[in-house]
């Protein structure tokens, strides 16, 4: 059971921090807090981290964004546990419920001019939509963040190693629940 605070007027991360025995450092890296000075009243902090519990019978992928890790499952059932890189500053990967809404072989990204093999399309962030997909390939052939993977460093999207995006890619359909949290 994961517990949680609700910020109130005049509280400050130092205070909630002492109050539930924990550091201002662990609550900042359970929600996803880059400037501990910037909270805001009536915001839900995340307390403890459970392990993810897959529900339902269908699929589900996990991503975790603390850990840098994304686990599918079918039912109950772990199919795979992949080490990930997730949205580096200022386009850290968006944290919420969302579902798998397009899949294309190889996208191209016309705004960094590079493809993205594996292509899972998640949610749209203003007019570009950020997915889970594949190491990107510059126009000069040129894989991006090889090596990298366990580290933010992408504009929003989930990547994967390519061997490992094109068994996702596979596995998953269109409308395969996608749950990213801290």
């Amino acid at each position: 059971e994961e517990e949680t605070y609700t910020i109130q007027r005049g509280d400050t991360l130092t205070q909630v921090a002492a109050r539930f025995g924990t550091t201002v450092a662990e609550i900042s890296r359970l929600n996803g807090i880059a400037n501990p000075s910037q909270i805001y009243v009536g915001q839900v902090l995340r307390l403890t981290r459970s392990a993810p519990q897959p529900v339902g019978e269908g699929k589900l992928i996990v991503v975790d964004l603390s850990d840098q890790h994304m686990w599918a499952y079918e039912g109950d059932q772990l199919i795979y546990s992949f080490v990930v890189s997730t949205g580096a500053a200022p386009s850290y990967t968006a944290a919420g419920e969302f579902r798998i809404q397009s899949k294309i072989p190889n996208a191209y990204g016309s705004a960094w001019d590079l493809w993205m093999p594996w292509w899972l399309g998640i949610y749209w962030a203003g007019s570009v939509e950020n997915g889970i997909h594949a190491l990107p390939i510059l126009s000069n052939g040129q894989t991006l963040w090889a090596g990298y993977l366990g580290t933010p460093v992408s504009y929003g999207c989930v990547v994967l190693d390519t061997a490992e995006a094109e068994l996702l890619y596979n596995w998953s359909e269109i409308g395969t629940p996608v749950s990213i949290r801290y």
